[in-house]
Order: C-alpha cells, then structure tokens, then sequence
C-alpha cells in the first residue's frame, strides 16, 4: 500500500515512519501510460489490464520503462462494481 503525499509536506520531508514495515520513498516525475478499471484487483484481472496496456501503448508507438504499478482507490468494503483502480507504467521518454 502507497500513499501520495501532498508537494507541500514532500518538499519539507515526509514524517517519520513509526513502525519499521513502513519505508519512505518515491517515484521518478515522467509521463505515464494507465488503464482503468473496475471490479476487484485480482493477480488474474491485474495481468490481464497489464497485457491489454501494453497492447495498447505499441499500438501508439509507446515504449514502457520500468515496472508496472497498481493502484486502488476504494476500500475492500465497496461492491466490485464500483471499486476503481488503475494499472499504470512510465513511458520510455522521446
């Protein structure tokens, strides 16, 4: 799980983790390819958004760089319709 954190509080550093199973870190600015969907975030149905996203990007002549993330933005407790969530990965740059 990830959290985005406002550009006011990240430019002054973020609070200090109170717990050693949280860590700190943060994601190179680029352009980014997503796909969004609904429904629950299985493996299954996250690999499926993965290969469809990568179709996708060669059909526009889209390069991917890096790893693929996931997002979510809905508790576990919102029907699976109405869950929304994201498949994204950079772009190699031009």
């Amino acid at each position: 799980m990830s959290f985005v954190l406002p550009e006011q509080i990240a430019s002054n550093g973020a609070p200090e983790a109170t717990v050693d199973n949280v860590q700190l870190g943060s994601l190179p600015a680029g352009r980014y390819a997503v796909y969004r969907f609904s429904g629950r975030r299985t493996e299954d149905r996250i690999s499926s958004m993965k290969t469809d996203l990568v179709s996708w990007m060669r059909k526009q002549g889209l390069e991917p760089a890096g790893d693929f993330l996931t997002a979510g933005y809905d508790p576990p407790f919102t029907p699976p319709g109405l869950q929304r969530n994201e498949v994204l990965i950079r772009v190699e740059a031009e």
